[in-house]
């Protein structure tokens, strides 16, 4: 009897609050990845793997970031590669998702519970034809990465040989997934920093996954049309934000980085403009690096941190506070110059609980990545430009790094653990996996008052 009422209260707290699901759905297939790397079949013979180095790697890929304190290539066995493929499948994909599509594939019918959990984890308001865009959205994926491998393995073939077949696939989920491990030589990518195949492959992959589903599909629906004022104002707010950030990007990193001797100086013009556009578009919380961060000039690395604050798109495998958010905040604080009280563009009204939801994101983000910071600078003996560098490239799931992570202590790396735990499923489910309250709406309003700004 008591283990029954014990067990009915555990079921009713978790279901009053969807992100409570949520995050334990990510948190349980961090533990069980983090389990099936410290066996000793997945790392190379000779090698031994440490709990914190396996549920480093675990929470890595499952948050799809790419930051690693082994080497992937060298430390992890063919078993343990291909769990760390399945890892950053599911959580690029979305756990809910992925489970979801199982269930309807052997035929079991998805509650309503399941349905609300489905809502949160793939962004979409109301459950009205959910299932058929988990769908759409799983024969997407797995097409584009299915495309993105092959070109892969052809780009391949030549430097790695017959181990290109499976490194190809493995490459496209991780690119795709904008998870950022490379599953061969990492200095490999420096010497293909002029290869346009790879390049515009891998940027590619890059923008197609963190572009976001519901944007596509919207762009998919009026391709006929072909007309930009057709679309719905979350695809237009995207395509002119990933454009905006791709093009002054890749102005600001060539100009700086133009005669650094360690990085684009001794580069020709082309693989300079090339090497200037993948390192716009890899902040974008993908990883993939064709120049050693290590060696760029602080203002690049400062560009650098604030595009991967910024991130992809919502509902997309990338991290980051989105950039729809900023794009919101921004444009509400236009209006502070235009003399309009509503915040407004494309001709369409931008509702208030929006406005303040984007601002709460960014404010808390700010904070929880400040305080990270503070951690790894009181227990690092690294610049503080490296460590806010490192926190923020986990926050944003991005996986740059300017070489410290293996380097760092066991505690800072569970602190960079939580970060990426946070990033991956939002600051705003893990402080409403503990906060969200039903208050019932007030009969009455309070009277307003004036707060000097």
């Amino acid at each position: 009897m008591w283990k029954n009422t014990s067990k009915n209260q555990v079921q009713q707290y978790m279901q009053q609050n969807p992100y409570r699901l949520l995050a334990l759905s990510f948190f349980a297939t961090m533990t069980i990845g983090t389990i099936l790397l410290m066996l000793p079949i997945s790392h190379a013979q000779g090698l031994s793997t440490t709990l914190v180095d396996a549920a480093f790697t675990a929470v890595s890929c499952v948050s799809v970031t790419g930051l690693s304190t082994v080497d992937t290539y060298h430390h992890w066995s063919l078993f343990g590669k291909i769990v760390m493929v399945i890892l950053i499948q599911l959580g690029g994909l979305g756990i809910v998702s992925f489970t979801t599509i199982i269930a309807l594939v052997l035929g079991r019918r998805v509650g309503l519970k399941n349905r609300v959990l489905l809502s949160e984890d793939v962004g979409q308001d109301g459950m009205k034809g959910l299932l058929h865009i988990t769908k759409k959205l799983t024969i997407y994926t797995f097409c584009v990465e299915i495309i993105g491998g092959i070109i892969y393995t052809i780009q391949l073939y030549p430097y790695i040989g017959d181990a290109a077949l499976y490194t190809g696939i493995m490459q496209s989920i991780s690119s795709f997934c904008n998870a950022g491990f490379i599953f061969f030589d990492n200095d490999l990518p420096y010497a293909m920093v002029g290869d346009v195949l790879f390049n515009m492959n891998t940027m590619a992959l890059i923008v197609i996954g963190g572009f976001g589903y519901l944007a596509t599909f919207d762009i998919w629906s009026h391709r006929k049309l072909r007309r930009f004022v057709d679309l719905k104002l979350h695809t237009k707010i995207m395509l002119v934000g990933t454009t905006a950030l791709i093009l002054l990007g890749t102005i600001i990193f060539l100009g700086v980085e133009w005669a650094n001797p360690k990085t684009f100086g001794p580069l020709p013009i082309w693989n300079k403009i090339m090497a200037s556009l993948f390192q716009s578009i890899t902040p974008r919380t993908a990883g993939i690096a064709t120049v050693d961060y290590n060696d760029l000039h602080p203002i690049t690395l400062f560009i650098t941190i604030i595009f991967m604050f910024i991130g992809a798109g919502p509902n997309s495998t990338g991290g980051g506070v989105k950039i729809s958010t900023i794009a919101v905040a921004f444009l509400a604080s236009r209006t502070l110059f235009n003399n309009r009280s509503d915040t407004e563009v494309f001709e369409r009204r931008i509702s208030l609980i929006t406005v303040l939801k984007a601002n709460g994101i960014i404010f808390l983000s700010i904070l929880f990545v400040l305080f990270a910071t503070c951690y790894l600078a009181w227990d690092e003996p690294y610049d503080f430009i490296r460590l806010l560098f490192e926190v923020t490239s986990a926050f944003g799931t991005v996986g740059l790094t300017t070489g410290i992570t293996p380097n760092l202590s066991e505690s800072s790396k569970w602190v960079l653990m939580l970060v990426m735990f946070t990033g991956r499923v939002g600051v705003m489910t893990v402080i409403g996996t503990w906060a969200l309250r039903t208050a019932p709406t007030k009969p009455i309003s309070y009277a307003e008052e004036r707060v000097l700004l």
